[in-house]
């Protein structure tokens, strides 16, 4: 992991997410070698009411050492798999954005202000044969 302050916030977030009771949801976590928490996943039922899928990935973080290494697509690959999904990403986050556009992604033009911060949110879906 690395001795950022700006990263520091990340895994007792982590932790609020693994302690979910959804039987239906699933959560993974990333070790390194020495085995430190490089990153998470976690998906479930979709939380939307006009959900144009019945699977969604809530979350997907990996800290920035791993960034490019395939930690993330092996995360995805473990929560989601080949199945249809959606997920909700900042608009301002253009490298997610590309990332899950690999995975056979694309915007369908909702939007929303994400509940804790207000930050503005794009909802990105996957559905029939394209796959990353």
């Amino acid at each position: 992991m690395t001795d950022d302050s700006r990263y520091a916030v990340q895994p007792p977030v982590w932790r609020l997410r693994v302690e979910v009771d959804d039987s239906e949801a699933r959560c993974v976590v990333a070790l390194d070698e020495g085995g430190e928490v490089v990153g998470m996943a976690s998906a479930g039922i979709t939380r939307d009411d006009d959900a144009p899928t019945s699977w969604e990935l809530y979350s997907i973080n990996t800290v920035p050492t791993v960034h490019g290494s395939g930690v993330a697509d092996d995360l995805l690959r473990a929560v989601v798999g080949p199945r249809d999904a959606s997920l909700w990403v900042l608009t301002t986050n253009s490298r997610a954005q590309g990332f899950y556009r690999r995975h056979g992604f694309t915007a369908d033009g909702a939007a929303r202000a994400h509940d804790g911060t207000g930050a503005a949110e794009n909802r990105m879906v996957r559905c029939g044969a394209a796959r990353g």
